[in-house]
């Protein structure tokens, strides 16, 4: 059978329906289609400037540190007015990125060094952090020490000494950390670090010393093998690459706020500040006074590292005396000649205003200090209190 449609009456002709027809893109010129090309070829290119990372370090300057309102001490009386003693810091960037680098290279006063020659160890990130920090601890430790004696405070030893650094390729780097508290070997308390080494001595080339140490106030037994160091001026000779330092008993808590500093060059400023905090007057005689340098507890100043980079934040802060580390002449003579020139061109940064100040201990910064208007050491000193150990 066949079928049919059937068109109901009064219905008319059924209507047609066509497809619309198509849209005409419109054509991109040549220049617009080149245009859009490079315009991509940038956008990658500027990317890859952030993720492309070359094998060196960039030394900038940082800031000029107000020491005085970062400290604070307990149990000692402080006296006003204090001297605007200013910290001195240079930012280290390790295996920077392509802009890093070109920024540098297009900035006098930012230093380029290879990682190699910055960090010869190769530490991972995570231990040269820990290095920084033990280092500005280390720093504070001294500083409170020096400033406390010159304050005319008694300050003793406590057990135990500080694990200041680790050699990287010797055996303790693997079993131990930067700030561990080191308080007997094979079972014997240890005071001093030829302790350590009379230790080592007594045992041969693979076999393990056993050290009591106390890691964030918990006390743990690790054994740590001997080994041989390879690299000068040790190299030959036996031991596990441990750098030890002394601890102190204090009268009192002091605390230095520096958080998000590291290294070991603010030495110098923090005891003047401490100094000046425990003892009447003022030592900078009104004056704002950038300083840098290691200290030890001794009272000597060592030498620094970014020293060029630190002289443009004080010219920054308006300093009006930098006080700098002296060239050791015990230095070999290329390391000499080297330092004298990082002085000669830090001069230069800071500029005619600003006088640089070498000094080799805490008496000649003091002697800098009296000779620019400021007070001399003059000390109260109470009668003995609690100690506290740092």
């Amino acid at each position: 059978m066949e079928t049919e449609s059937v068109v109901p009456a009064g219905a008319g002709t059924p209507p047609t329906f066509e497809p619309p027809a198509p849209s005409e893109r419109p054509r991109r010129s040549w220049p617009s289609v080149i245009a859009l090309a490079v315009g991509g070829v940038v956008a990658l290119a500027i990317l890859a400037g952030f993720v492309i990372r070359v094998p060196y370090t960039t030394l900038a300057p940082g800031d000029a540190v107000s020491l005085p309102p970062r400290i604070t001490i307990d149990g000692a009386k402080t006296f006003d007015p204090r001297g605007d003693i200013r910290l001195l810091f240079v930012r280290e960037a390790n295996h920077v990125n392509l802009w890093q680098y070109i920024r540098a290279r297009l900035d006098s006063d930012i230093d380029i060094a290879k990682d190699a020659d910055v960090n010869p160890g190769r530490l991972t990130p995570a231990q040269l952090n820990d290095e920084a920090l033990e280092q500005m601890s280390e720093a504070k430790n001294y500083a409170t020490a020096v400033a406390l004696r010159a304050a005319g405070f008694k300050v003793k030893a406590a057990p135990g000494l500080l694990v200041s650094d680790l050699t990287p390729g010797m055996p303790a780097i693997d079993a131990l950390t930067w700030g561990d508290v080191i308080l007997a070997v094979d079972g014997k308390e240890i005071t001093d670090s030829n302790q350590l080494s009379d230790a080592i001595a007594r045992h041969e080339v693979g076999e393990s010393v056993s050290l009591l140490v106390e890691r964030a106030g918990k006390k743990l037994t690790i054994p740590v093998k001997v080994g041989r160091f390879t690299d000068d001026p040790l190299k030959g000779h036996k031991g596990i690459g441990v750098e030890l330092a002394p601890r102190f008993s204090f009268p009192f808590a002091v605390h230095v706020d520096t958080t998000n500093i590291g290294g070991p060059s603010a030495g110098l400023a923090m005891t003047l500040a401490i100094l000046d905090d425990l003892t009447p007057g003022d030592l900078t005689g009104g004056q704002r006074v950038a300083v840098t340098g290691t200290i030890d507890p001794d009272g000597n100043v060592g030498e620094i590292g970014g020293i060029e980079q630190k002289a443009v934040a004080a010219r920054a802060a308006h300093a009006t005396l930098f006080i700098v580390p002296q060239c050791s002449p015990d230095d070999p003579p290329a390391a000499l000649a080297t330092c004298k020139a990082d002085l000669a061109r830090t001069q230069k940064r800071v500029g005619s205003k600003i006088k640089v100040a070498p000094v080799a201990t805490l008496d000649q910064a003091l002697g800098v200090l009296r000779d620019a208007g400021g007070a001399p050491v003059s000390t109260t000193v109470p009668a003995p209190s609690t100690t506290v150990a740092a």
